[in-house]
């Protein structure tokens, strides 16, 4: 599960955004000064979500701190909407810059672009369950040592399953989870139809799958099988 760091130094917005990040599948912390977030960068977040006018210091100062010391995107936060100081903020390293007030679903969709092309985190990673092993570097799945072909929209179901799992995940997260760099959406029932291939592919019986199981009323669930 990617972490997330939230530097915010307005208690509302930023306990909002913890919660909106938790609803999507994250795992969030806030901090609300450059001191305290300092002593949350251990272990490093997967991103941070910074505000530019903090208490005890400039965002932008931090923000070169975080990309020489850690390396991890960084999406700015701030009232301040000119040109140039979006230039500021980008020359500093920022990932990307978003102006208040803005829209949680947007900034998710900023979060996930990010999250894809900077790459999966632990990027030498390889998750075992039983007769799977799923390299996320090679981004190649393999089944009782044989590789297993996945289309792109499986591929991205999987990671999500993954990176979540013994999670109950709602099919609306899962919806959220398949959103391309097009911008288009998987409907709900092209959604039902790549459960059903991805189940094909991983599981002994799809019939009663051992993996991803359905969670009546609420969606589905990832299930580790033992290593």
């Amino acid at each position: 599960m990617y972490r997330i760091l939230v530097v915010e130094d307005n208690e509302d917005l930023n306990e909002g955004m913890i919660w909106a990040l938790r609803q999507a599948g994250y795992e969030p912390s806030g901090a609300r000064s450059v001191e305290e977030a300092r002593s949350r960068l251990y272990p490093p977040p997967d991103l941070t979500l910074l505000d530019i006018n903090l208490p005890d210091g400039d965002g932008r100062e931090f923000l070169k701190s975080l990309r020489r010391e850690h390396g991890m995107p960084v999406i700015l936060l701030t009232a301040l909407d000119t040109e140039s100081d979006m230039i500021k903020g980008f020359d500093a390293g920022c990932d990307d810059y978003v102006t208040k007030p803005f829209s949680m679903q947007v900034l998710l969709r900023k979060i996930q672009a990010i999250l894809r092309r900077t790459g999966e985190k632990g990027g030498n990673e390889t998750y075992v369950s039983g007769p799977l092993a799923y390299d996320f570097a090679a981004k190649q799945l393999f089944r009782a040592g044989e590789p297993v072909n996945l289309t792109a929209t499986e591929l991205r179901l999987l990671e999500y399953f993954i990176r979540n799992r013994n999670r109950a995940l709602t099919r609306q997260q899962l919806l959220d989870a398949v959103w391309d760099t097009y911008e288009n959406y998987v409907e709900e029932g092209a959604l039902n139809v790549n459960i059903r291939r991805l189940r094909e592919k991983i599981e002994e019986d799809p019939a009663q799958p051992v993996y991803i199981r359905t969670l009546f009323g609420i969606g589905y669930q990832w299930k580790d099988s033992g290593r």
